[in-house]
Order: structure tokens, then C-alpha cells, then sequence
């Protein structure tokens, strides 16, 4: 497993959002976290790039990173996009994904913006735009691009297609699809169970901070609770 989380607990004061869950996602492979609101699924992702503290095991390529701050969690590989996107909003492009890749090595740094923009070639006619004029799609390519800017082996993606257009949400699955071939691993938690269930490898659903269901992802989304539950008919 290129990351295993063993046990994870998290609490906000007395409130239990995520309640001994364990996981892993091996190299090179896609899983997908879904649920309804208030789950807990954004809350393990948080934990798992060290954004939130929590009870419980993590390990990365066999490293505990338990204990490890956020920025020691990228620079070993791990990306996140965050739910919302999070973009210094009156930065540039550029500087948003200098951001991604504060820390880095003056050539590390050159590669990361050539990946990024050979990704998203918008970006790279956008690169002196400031954040805040570009249209929800565009931020959701810059929230993208940003964690490409660590070469990563592994993406953590927190409701990606929020607030996008179909047309949009495609697009960003298809950048989903073409990283996966790339061989990064994906760790993605999604509302658009349907679309994601499409690409996905295996599956977990959480429910009141609990892994209550997991299995291939083409199973879970053939499971008529599930189907009735996040899908639809």
C-alpha cells in the first residue's frame, strides 16, 4: 500500500466526525470515498495530509507520518485538492502554483510548472490572471494544477466536481483519468457517486464518521442500498 490509515479518529471539541476508520490505497490505484454530508469524508482526508489532528496510523511508502506536520506530507508525495478549492483568490495563476511548490528545488520547481501547464494549457495563457476573475472551472484547473507542483504519487481530490457544470465535470474527471494513467494514485472523496464510481477501482462508504460499506468499486455501485442511497436510479 502506497498510503494505509489505520484507526483514524478525529474529533472537533466533543464531536466524533471521524470514528476509527482504516484504509489503503495502493500504488497506482483509485479509490473513492462517498457518503452523505456530514460523514466524516472530508475530515479523513484532512487527517490524512495532516490538516486536522487525529488519533490513529498513517503511513505513506511504509513511513509513519502520524506525527508528521502537512508540508513534511507533501514533500514525500502527497497532493491534495481541497474541497472549495482554496485559491489565494488575488494572486496570479502563477503565484498560486509557486505556492504548490514553496519548498521545492529551483529545477523541482521548473518541473512542476511545466507539468502543470502541459496539463492545463489554459493556465499557461492565464498565468499573470488573477485568480478571482477566472471562471469556477478555471479555479478548479488552478486547484489542480496547484498540487501537481509537487511531482505527487499520490492525489488526495475532496469533492472536485462542486459546484461545476456537467460539461466541467467531465472535463475534470477526464484530468482525473490522465493522471491515473500517469500512474499517480488517487484517494477521492466525491458526491457525484455516479460519475466517480466510473473510475474508480474500489470503494468505501461512510456514514455518521463509520466505514459502514466497502468493496470493487463496480460492485458498491450495483448494491441497491447504495444505489438508492447516493446514486439514484
Amino acid at each position: 500500500m502506497i498510503l494505509s490509515l489505520d484507526s483514524i479518529e478525529v474529533r472537533y471539541g466533543q464531536a466524533v466526525a471521524v470514528d476509527r476508520v482504516s484504509l489503503g490505497v495502493g500504488a497506482g490505484k483509485w479509490v473513492l470515498v462517498m457518503g452523505p454530508n456530514g460523514a466524516g469524508k472530508s475530515s479523513l482526508l484532512r487527517a490524512a495530509i495532516g490538516l486536522v489532528k487525529h488519533r490513529g496510523r498513517i503511513t505513506f511508502e511504509g513511513r509513519d507520518l502520524s506525527a508528521e506536520p502537512t508540508w513534511i506530507r507533501q514533500r514525500l508525495g502527497i497532493g491534495y485538492v481541497p474541497e472549495g478549492r482554496q485559491l489565494f483568490t488575488e494572486m496570479t495563476v502563477e503565484e498560486n502554483l509557486r505556492v504548490g511548490g514553496y519548498g521545492c528545488s529551483a529545477p523541482a520547481l521548473r518541473r512542476g510548472l511545466d507539468l502543470a501547464y502541459g496539463m492545463f494549457p489554459r493556465l499557461a495563457e492565464r498565468r499573470g490572471q488573477i485568480a478571482s476573475t477566472m471562471s469556477g472551472g478555471e479555479q478548479q484547473m488552478l486547484a489542480m494544477a496547484r498540487a501537481l507542483m509537487i511531482e505527487p504519487k499520490l492525489l488526495l481530490v475532496d469533492e472536485i466536481s462542486w459546484g461545476l457544470s456537467p460539461i466541467l465535470v467531465a472535463q475534470v474527471f477526464a484530468t482525473l483519468v490522465e493522471l491515473h494513467a500517469g500512474g499517480i494514485a488517487i484517494l477521492q472523496v466525491e458526491q457525484n457517486a455516479f460519475e466517480a464510481l466510473k473510475h474508480a477501482q474500489s470503494a468505501l462508504v461512510m456514514s455518521a464518521g463509520r466505514l459502514v460499506l466497502e468493496g470493487a468499486a463496480d460492485e458498491i455501485a450495483r448494491d441497491r442500498r447504495v444505489v438508492e442511497s447516493y446514486i439514484g436510479a
